[in-house]
């Protein structure tokens, strides 16, 4: 159904490009590099795992680094771009149980770290509202793929009273991103602020009690970058 949604929205996207006459601006095309940070946080942090309720969660957000490439077909103040971006995430969950399990002793609050590379695919639309050269400033949205290395994926569950746990993630989700650039000649920055809407989050899995523990977490980021249109 969501994926279903989201190739509804990418062909309004396409569609959206004016070409209406000959006489009008030709389309323009370039391209360009970007390198950029940016901060993740999640909606939805609350766990509930072995009769533990992790519900006063602390996040820490961690500053992760993103390098991309891009794509973009101009239209007098209308464009269409879309990028290969490569990025690494960052972020760490501090807990305080609510509920504990009779006789449970925690000493020191429960935390879960996470490192998670990945490939992420936007498809904008956008509108340069200044548009005189050598200046552009203009907005952007539409959605984007993320497509997850699980296998670089790194984990720690630490000071949790059930002992070890896994967390198997969606190697494919979506989110919809929302933008602000702006162009000095070759130079461009990008303002970004990205909103989850699929869940990153398989199930958690606690090999002691041999159980699956499923929970809806969506992705919540902000982001900055410095790009050259070549």
């Amino acid at each position: 159904m969501k994926r279903g949604l989201l190739l509804a929205i990418t062909a309004i996207l396409l569609g959206i490009l004016p070409l209406h006459s000959q006489e009008e601006q030709k389309l323009k095309f370039n391209g360009g590099l970007r390198i950029g940070v940016q901060a993740n946080t999640y909606h939805n942090t609350r766990f509930n795992i072995e009769g533990y309720d992790y519900n006063n969660t602390s996040q820490n957000t961690r500053v992760g680094y993103a390098l991309s490439t891009f794509f973009r077909v101009n239209k007098n103040r209308m464009f269409v771009q879309t990028e290969a971006i490569l990025s690494t995430e960052k972020h760490n969950f501090s807990f305080e149980p609510e509920n504990e399990l009779p006789g449970a002793t925690l000493t020191t609050p429960p935390r879960y770290r996470q490192t998670n590379y990945s490939i992420q695919v936007p498809l904008l639309i956008g509108y340069n509202f200044v548009n005189s050269a050598p200046y552009k400033m203009g907005v952007f949205t539409g959605p984007k793929a993320r497509f997850l290395f699980t296998s670089l994926s790194k984990q720690e569950f630490d000071n949790f009273d059930f002992g070890e746990a896994k967390e198997y993630l969606d190697p494919l989700t979506y989110s919809w991103v929302l933008g602000l650039e702006v162009n000095i000649a070759n130079l461009c920055f990008d303002f970004v602020y990205e909103t989850g809407i699929s869940n990153v989050s398989q199930y958690i899995f606690v090999p002691e009690s041999g159980k699956r523990y499923r929970f809806d977490r969506n992705i919540n980021a902000l982001s900055f970058s410095l790009g050259v249109i070549l």
